[in-house]
């Protein structure tokens, strides 16, 4: 997967496929004429992030001149890759991967596009210029913020929520100042103040004059708090081993097929997953490893209202019925979306109980997008529900 990749570009595939996991991070995907359309492609949902990384060693010629050559090197060309990737994906219907694999994309509607630039080789001798370079806003990542960045924002929601907010700061007017400060100091100050960075009048909403001083994002790495959060989360990491565990079926044509001419139901399922951020993972994972716990196997079924307007549900049966637990499934999903108003898309997860001296197990799918809720359909799932008797002992939220 990272043949043909240089040394940087290696690194940031393998930051993003940490962060975004393999099935949404495309290395090096092929363009018009079969030319090489960016550095690394990410791809979910309607989220397309287009990342262009050049490494370019700044030489000091005592002057602006090196300022400016390393900054048309690093910068101006890593722009203009973002820009051409980005009208070509705009038009496309699907991308091709270095591999051969075709991506679908989102319907042109649909599809909201992030641009980052990652610049290495400055080491913090030269000003960095970013933001709407011309034709949209583009992020710019050097040696300092680029694995903080992809450290902190381990979910593609978490990730999309902060470049949006950084893109909607300026908009607002905000004008930051960086002294001796980077990106990786920014995002200090988003995850300390929330969206508005702290950059703004708390009375009047104006924008404040903002010196961002240098050291933000040491200092805050290292308070108990942050340190605190961060390991309260990690049990969230359960839920993405769950996606890889179906994503490893999927990729070797094993519980279904992401790659036909169309997309798949499943698909749409992980991605659902993939967008729930790292706090609603940490939810759903502890309520996923509790409802498999043995002393939990009197509860038939577990459900969690979750991120994205999304509800997943959890039922166990033997794999030897499937077709019964697979039917069952799908009609929780049914009353979840009529009982939670706030739902728009549920997605069930159905598999075997964990039991001493079983070889093997099975797991089931469904995907429910229902943006709008018919009450003839709900009278018939309430008539169903009654006649089976499908929810005793099911687990609700509070």
């Amino acid at each position: 997967m990272n043949a043909g990749l240089t040394p940087s570009e290696r690194l940031v595939n393998e930051l993003s496929t940490n962060s975004f996991m393999r099935l949404w991070t495309h290395p090096n995907p092929v363009g018009k004429g079969g030319k090489e359309l960016c550095d690394c492609l990410v791809v979910c949902g309607p989220h397309i992030i287009i990342i262009s990384v050049k490494e370019i060693e700044f030489r000091d010629t005592g002057d602006t001149v090196g300022w400016d050559r390393w900054q048309k090197a690093a910068i101006d060309k890593s722009v203009q890759q973002i820009w051409g990737a980005e009208r070509w994906l705009r038009v496309a219907d699907r991308v091709v991967r270095s591999d051969g694999r075709e991506v679908l994309l989102a319907p042109k509607s649909d599809r909201r596009f992030h641009r980052i630039t990652v610049s290495l080789g400055g080491r913090g001798n030269v000003p960095l210029k970013w933001g709407d370079l011309g034709h949209g806003f583009v992020h710019l990542l050097d040696e300092f913020s680029l694995k903080a960045t992809f450290s902190e924002l381990t979910t593609i929601t978490d990730f999309i929520r902060y470049l949006s907010a950084t893109e909607h700061i300026f908009d607002r007017g905000a004008k930051p100042i960086f002294v001796g400060s980077g990106a990786e100091d920014l995002l200090a100050l988003y995850v300390k103040n929330g969206e508005d960075f702290g950059l703004f009048d708390p009375d009047t909403g104006e924008p404040a004059l903002a010196l961002i001083q240098e050291g933000i994002w040491e200092a805050l790495i290292k308070d108990p708090d942050y340190l605190t959060r961060n390991k309260d989360l990690k049990s969230s990491y359960a839920w993405d081993r769950l996606i890889e565990h179906f994503a490893e079926d999927l990729l070797t044509d094993g519980m279904f097929d992401m790659f036909r001419k169309e997309v798949t139901q499943n698909e749409l399922a992980l991605v659902a997953m993939a967008m729930q951020p790292r706090n609603h993972r940490a939810n759903l994972a502890d309520a996923f490893l509790e409802f498999l716990h043995p002393t939990t196997s009197h509860v038939a079924a577990r459900v969690v209202v979750a991120d994205n307007h999304a509800a997943f549900v959890f039922t166990a049966g033997d794999s030897a019925d499937r077709e019964h637990r697979a039917r069952e499934l799908m009609l929780r999903c049914l009353i979840v979306r009529s009982r939670c108003k706030s739902v728009r898309t549920v997605i069930g997860i159905a598999t075997d109980r964990p039991q001493a001296g079983k070889r093997g197990h099975s797991s089931d799918i469904v995907y429910l997008h229902m943006p709008e809720w018919d009450p003839v359909e709900a009278t018939k799932i309430d008539q169903i529900q009654a006649e089976l008797g499908y929810f005793k002992n099911t687990r609700w939220p509070a």
